[in-house]
């Protein structure tokens, strides 16, 4: 009964942590601005000068200004040929001339160059312009390209930091309190039961399409591997960062209910003993430490993966976390997925392939937990070398331990960790 109440109010805390995140993300990402008009001085020429760029900015952001030519802005061409302004609502608040001092400062290569106009809090709500300003057009510069770029985001606070601590609170509590359940008395017992596994439960509707049993627990995992994918490639949420934290939510769910639904049993205890979520029957009490201590290892593996292994382009999730929003996001989600890939991976697929060989099981909950996550990290070899070796570690503490929630445990102190450090 303390258990159930216990994994309720877990729950629940996590559910609010979530709540708070997916609103927190959309007031960030609601703030953040990312504009660069590529235009050029006739393109954008206007009485005086010419706009460069515009954007609405608010008050308590962060923003930066510049302007980035497909040039090397030499100075004997730019120098004196006209100001770069920042206004706001049409009055100036910044004026820079094009002097040698200032375009001392460009950063150029042979073929572009870049200058940072401004940078700093944002004091008022308004229409933010760049702009240049002269009495007499440029005329060698007029057809140069000229990208007038403002970024502005609200930087992640305290409360942030909060939001994941909770959801990370929940999703720890939810691991101790399913922890209290010992598991069946006899494994051997256990794997010889018709009525509790996976082939047997699948097999009611399968029997009668002749389907050999031998293939029952493959064609479970295939089918809920499917399922994974259905959702990823058909779900309807819109673009943004707080749609991408609700649709991570919703996948864990998914993932938790297919392992549940796949792996068979006749009621929910034989069900979560399937799925090994149980702790281990031997030494529980060493085996949660080693779980944490392996956590941090794997977490400086991680570190030195990414420092020594060369990368050949940017992954999908660097560039989605470069932004608050999106860091808040991932960090949020990192501190909850864990537990519902160790469902599905660890328990559900282990558990399943492992009925041919255990060899199989390792192997299958291994490389299909990298299968799935290779996609966010693709180009960025040291991460995906990273996400290899842990799964690898996870994959070892689950086989050695017997239990799902061991290697749920280590999964969440990396996770908590790698999240944490973003603040």
């Amino acid at each position: 009964m303390v258990a159930r109440v216990g994994l309720l109010v877990s729950a629940m805390i996590a559910l609010a942590g979530f709540g708070l995140g997916i609103g927190r993300v959309g007031y960030l990402a609601d703030s953040e601005v990312h504009v660069g008009h590529r235009t050029s001085l006739r393109q954008g020429a206007r009485a005086g000068g010419a706009l460069l760029a515009s954007a609405r900015l608010e008050e308590g952001t962060h923003a930066a200004f510049e302007i980035c030519a497909d040039d090397p802005m030499e100075a004997e061409r730019w120098a004196g040929t006209m100001n770069l302004q920042i206004s706001l609502d049409g009055e100036i608040g910044i004026d820079t001339a094009l002097d040698g001092d200032v375009l001392s400062r460009v950063q150029r290569n042979e073929r572009s160059a870049c200058l940072v106009l401004g940078r700093g809090p944002v004091l008022a709500t308004g229409e933010y312009e760049i702009a240049a300003a002269y009495d007499t057009e440029p005329t060698a510069l007029v057809e140069i390209p000229i990208r007038g770029r403002i970024v502005a985001r609200r930087e992640l606070d305290d409360l942030d930091l909060t939001i994941v601590l909770v959801t990370w609170l929940g999703s720890l509590l939810i691991v101790v309190f399913l922890a209290q359940r010992s598991g069946p008395k006899e494994p051997a017992e256990a794997e010889q039961r018709s009525d509790g596994d996976a082939a047997a439960k699948l097999a009611e509707p399968v029997r009668r399409s002749m389907i050999p049993a031998p293939l029952r627990p493959a064609l479970a995992v295939l089918l809920g591997l499917l399922g994974m994918l259905a959702f990823m490639f058909g779900h309807i949420f819109p673009p943004g960062a707080a749609s991408s934290l609700a649709a991570g939510v919703t996948l864990g769910l998914v993932e938790v209910a297919l392992a549940v639904v796949l792996v068979g049993g006749a009621w929910v205890a034989p069900r979560i003993d399937a799925l090994a979520l149980v702790r281990p029957r031997k030494a529980w009490w060493l085996w949660f430490p080693i779980a944490g201590v392996t956590g941090v290892l794997l977490l400086v593996l991680a570190r030195l993966s990414t420092l020594l292994v060369p990368s050949t382009g940017t992954s999908s999730i660097t560039m989605f976390v470069s932004w608050p929003s999106g860091m808040l996001s991932f960090a949020a989600l990192a501190v909850a997925a864990p537990l519902a890939e160790e469902i599905f991976f660890r328990g559900f697929v282990y558990g399943a392939l492992e009925k041919y060989h255990r060899a199989a099981g390792f192997l299958g909950a291994w490389l299909l937990f990298v299968a799935f996550h290779a996609s966010q990290t693709w180009g960025e070899w040291g991460a995906l070398t990273a996400i290899t070796v842990t799964g690898l570690g996870l994959t070892s503490l689950r086989a050695f331990s017997g239990s799902a929630l061991v290697a749920a445990a280590a999964h969440l102190t990396y996770n908590g960790l790698l999240a944490s450090s973003a603040f």
